[in-house]
């Protein structure tokens, strides 16, 4: 039998509970099924309900509501983005991590995440050369005017800060 916590996941990857999410992590992070590993005034990190890489997997969330990384991108959460990615880089300097964050299809629930781990997501993926910025704030901002990107978010692509470099890529 599926404990709450287990039922709560799956209830959050389904396509209707977006909002549900967002307003959960907006208003009432603290009530999540979820660990608390650090935070600051608008965003959390919280170990991963159902880690999938390394020894380690956590996710960085905004406390507010934010679907995808396009909504987060928008000019009215620029210091919500400062605060994220400053809470983001403080625990990659505790301990050296990747970060990704999914788009599309690849993303399974309604709020913007970031996912912090010792491993290497895809590491059998492309990183890509061309699409490739010095920091997360500028990949954010930048992903409206990648050529390609409606087209690449149907199918679903993701954003990788391998450990150890600065430069966030494509893949």
């Amino acid at each position: 039998m599926a404990t709450l916590k287990q039922l709560a996941f799956r209830m959050a990857r389904t396509p209707a509970s977006g909002s549900l999410v967002r307003f959960g992590f907006a208003h009432a992070d603290r009530l999540l099924p979820l660990t608390s590993v650090d935070r600051s005034e608008q965003a959390a990190i919280y170990r991963h309900p159902r880690p999938v890489y390394g020894t380690f997997h956590h996710i960085a969330v905004p406390l507010r509501g934010v679907p995808d990384v396009f909504a987060l991108a928008h000019p009215r959460h620029a210091v919500l983005r400062a605060d994220l990615f400053a809470l983001i880089a403080g625990a990659r300097q505790r301990a050296p991590a990747s970060v990704l964050v999914n788009a599309g299809p690849r993303q399974d629930v309604g709020q913007v995440h970031f996912h912090l781990t010792d491993d290497t997501p895809f590491s059998d993926a492309v990183r890509s050369e061309q699409l490739t910025w010095p920091d997360w704030d500028e990949a954010v901002r930048a992903l409206t005017s990648v050529p390609d990107i409606q087209e690449r978010y149907r199918v679903g692509f993701s954003l990788l800060q391998d450990a150890g470099d600065p430069r966030v890529r494509l893949i």
